[in-house]
């Protein structure tokens, strides 16, 4: 009796210690992001550059595979991600900021509205544990 008794206690004690693993694994958060121009103000036709920052919490990561996406849906023309996988030694990004070049439309004028989503991968850097998130972002420029 006493045995089963120490053997159910040793299951439930498992049980709980991967039931816990498994909740920190699975409990970082997605990061923030902030979007900025390298401008404030633009002529029609001129190339741009945005700036995506993630603010990620304590033991969270950015990897640079999966690839980091951003698909603009209204303001400007996406141009496309400039190269980031110098960014940082190994596989994740060294200062958290990736750059998306765009082209104001010809025919702009007044205040333009960039607005698009960022897709990403997060981890967690104590057990390596990843997840994708997607963030919509919209940005004012104003055309000269």
């Amino acid at each position: 009796m006493l045995n089963k008794k120490l053997l159910l206690s040793l299951v439930v004690l498992a049980f709980s210690i991967s039931l816990l693993s498994s909740v920190d694994a699975y409990s970082q958060a997605k990061p923030n992001i902030s979007v900025w121009t390298n401008k404030k103000a633009y002529n029609p036709g001129e190339s741009g550059v945005l700036y995506v920052k993630f603010k990620t919490a304590s033991g969270v990561k950015i990897p640079k595979v999966p690839n980091i996406t951003v698909s603009i849906s209204g303001g400007v023309e996406g141009a496309g991600m400039q190269d980031y996988s110098g960014n940082g030694s190994g596989e994740y990004l060294g200062n958290n900021t990736v750059k998306y070049n765009f082209t104001v439309p010809g025919n702009a004028n007044g205040t333009t509205k960039i607005s698009g989503m960022v897709k990403f991968g997060y981890c967690s850097s104590s057990d390596g544990v990843c997840k994708i998130g997607k963030t919509n972002f919209s940005r004012n420029i104003s055309i000269k």
